[in-house]
Formats: C-alpha cells, sequence, structure tokens
C-alpha cells in the first residue's frame, strides 16, 4: 500500500474511546516553527512528531497507528512511556526489605516494562494547559501491577519553540517504598514513515565506555562489559546500515544527580534531519528494532504501512533493568517523601 503522503496529521475523533472505563483521547502539540506532536494518554504514547528536512519538507519520524484500535491491537511499546519499571525484571520477581515480590511473567518467565498492567496499557489522565504542553497523570497501586506501594506519576510533554521536545516525570510514593524506573519508548526514522523506509542511513553517537552485561533472555547479570573492541561501541559515529541488531544498555558517563548532559546523537545521511538526546537519567537503551514486526500477524501502522524489522531505532534513557535483582547495580527505590525526577530532552533539527 502506498501511504498518503505527509502532511497528513491524525484525527484525534479515531482516538475517542475508553480503556478499563477511562476515557482516551489524542492530543496535538504544535509549535510556532510547524513541529507537530501527536499523543495519545493512553500508554501516554508518542505516536506522531512532525519535523522539516533539510530543505525545510515536513515529514513524520515516529512511527505509531492512526486509531485507537490499533493501538490497542499493536506493539504495547510503540511510542509509550513504560513503567513502573522500563526493561526487564528476571524471573518476574524481586527481594525488597527481605521480602519478596511475585511480578505478573510477561516475556515468557519474567517481567518487562512494568508487566501486562504496566503504563503501556493505562489511560491516563490528561489536561493540555496550552498548545505546547500536555499534563498525564497515572496513580500504580499494588493490586493491578504487584509492583509495592502506591506511586503517583506526573508526566508532562512539553514542545519548545526550537524543536525540542521535553519530557519531565515526577513519580511520588504515598505509602511504602518500591523501584521504579520511567522510560520513553519512541520509534523514530528520521527519514519518515514509509513502507520498507529502513534506518540504514541514520549515523549514531553514544558517550558511553560501558554496556551492561546480560545472560538468558537478555536478563541484566549486574556485570558490565567494556566497549573497547565490541562490535557496538558508539564512542565515534556509526552508520545504523553497517552494524548488526542493538539491544543493549549504554552506561552513561557520571554526572551531577538532576543535571542534563547529551546522551546520544543522531542524524540521517539521506533526509539531513538531526535528533539530539538529553537526559538526567545514567543508562540510555539503544534498540534498532531488529524484532519489530516479527509476529506472524502483520503489524499495520500509520496509513497501512506494516512495521518492519528495522525500520526505527530507539533511545531509551531510563534507570538499571533488573536492578532489583543486583544489589551491585545502582538502585532507584522511591520512598516516601524522596520522589523520582527526571527529564529527558528530544531535540530536532537539520545539518546540511
Amino acid at each position: 500500500m502506498t501511504p498518503t503522503p505527509f502532511p497528513h496529521p491524525l484525527d484525534p475523533a479515531r482516538f475517542q474511546g475508553t480503556v478499563d472505563g477511562r476515557p482516551t483521547a489524542l492530543y496535538l502539540l504544535r509549535n510556532a516553527r510547524g513541529m507537530v506532536v501527536a499523543i495519545t494518554n493512553l500508554g501516554a504514547k508518542v505516536l506522531q512528531i512532525v519535523v522539516p528536512d533539510r530543505h525545510g519538507m515536513l515529514d513524520d519520524v515516529a512511527l505509531g497507528y492512526d486509531q485507537l484500535a490499533d493501538v490497542l491491537s499493536g506493539s504495547p511499546s510503540m511510542g509509550a512511556f513504560v513503567g513502573r519499571y522500563a526493561g526487564r525484571i528476571g524471573g518476574a520477581r524481586f527481594t525488597l526489605n527481605g521480602r519478596e515480590h511475585r511480578l505478573t511473567p510477561n516475556a515468557g518467565a519474567h517481567c518487562i516494562h512494568g508487566g501486562p498492567r504496566g503504563a503501556r496499557h493505562r489511560a491516563f489522565d490528561a489536561a493540555q494547559p496550552d498548545a505546547q504542553t500536555l499534563v498525564l497523570r497515572h496513580r500504580f497501586v499494588t493490586a493491578e501491577d504487584d509492583f509495592p506501594g502506591t506511586l503517583d506519576l506526573q508526566l508532562t510533554y512539553r514542545l519548545s519553540d526550537d524543536n525540542a521536545l521535553v519530557l519531565e516525570h515526577e513519580a511520588t510514593a504515598l505509602d511504602e517504598p518500591g523501584p521504579a524506573s520511567f522510560t520513553s519508548h519512541i520509534y523514530f526514522n528520521l527519514d519518515g514513515v514509509r513502507e520498507g523506509q529502513r534506518i540504514d542511513s541514520h549515523v549514531l553517537q553514544v558517550p558511553a565506555h560501558e554496556v551492561l552485561a546480560t545472560g538468558m533472555d537478555g536478563i541484566a547479570t549486574g556485570g558490565r562489559v567494556s566497549l573497547d573492541g565490541h562490535a557496538h561501541d558508539l564512542r565515534q559515529p556509526q552508520r545504523l546500515g553497517a552494524l548488526s541488531d542493538i539491544d543493549l544498555s549504554y552506561l552513561l558517563p557520571s554526572h551531577a544527580p538532576g543535571t542534563l548532559r547529551q546522551c546520544a546523537q543522531m542524524h540521517s545521511e539521506t533526509s539531513g534531519r538531526t535528533l539530539g538526546v538529553w537526559t538526567t537519567e545514567p543508562l540510555l537503551q539503544v534498540y534498532t528494532a531488529g524484532q519489530l514486526g516479527a509476529a506472524a500477524k502483520p503489524d499495520l501502522g500509520k496509513w497501512g504501512v506494516p512495521h518492519r524489522p528495522r525500520a526505527a531505532v530507539c533511545l531509551e534513557p531510563q534507570h538499571f533493568p533488573n536492578a532489583p535483582n543486583c544489589p551491585e547495580l545502582p538502585q532507584n527505590i522511591v520512598a516516601p517523601g524522596q520522589p523520582y525526577r527526571a527529564t529527558t530532552v528530544y531535540q530536532f533539527g537539520v545539518r546540511a
């Protein structure tokens, strides 16, 4: 199927419905330079990002869906803000303060991205105070996702006039402490959403000297692996078309807590679009979507475009996967009176 060329903004009417008795909707953020970001409150998912290329031509650079039914039946991570714990927790269990917590497995024997009742599947409360801001809220409770304690999350998407999408979140524990790690799972293709479009022309750089060691099923073991001589050393810019699939946790250089620093720089040789990523988080998960669309049933995105392997790349700042089972890794335990705050910035631009 030949996709409809952009401009073709998503229609909010196609996202009206209910999930678990809560209303769903689509919200459009626009800035003075013509950038558009479309977000549904279901999973706080970013489904469309419209930015210009080196010739000033607008195009959609985020994979996603164009109606609620497809969001519900498609990949749950597509564009989502995932939690309460990003990545895999081995064996779907962990022990905190001498008490074992058993989670619901949703990735073989393991729990991934908060489990089957995680943020990806929940309809957030939403408010749009102005054309460039969306505020989303959700309360996580043990009875739904098995994680300890009640946790309130406030997530703000803010679109700046210099074409940056800023994500700020604050998670507050109301009763008992528990682990938390949130991240954005946007699928980027700087050449636009087209059938057969791959990320081969994308060039990526990440200033990390180590990645997390993983064992069976990609579960972090607590160890670290040097990138010296590694096939996926991204300290120098690497063309993704020359590399095998990547699904690695890059350990970012140490920095003062709460301060932003750049964790990735990417550009497309084809379109000239650039994407810089800044974060306060300690780790960047890089995923080149090698498993995208691997299911027997085709996963059709906007305009009927099928989602295929390596059609996008995800750049996901977060805390340490499986840390609750790895005492040697830094822990992120959110306790009453000790909120978890983080900021991530996706800055778009162009180069000649």
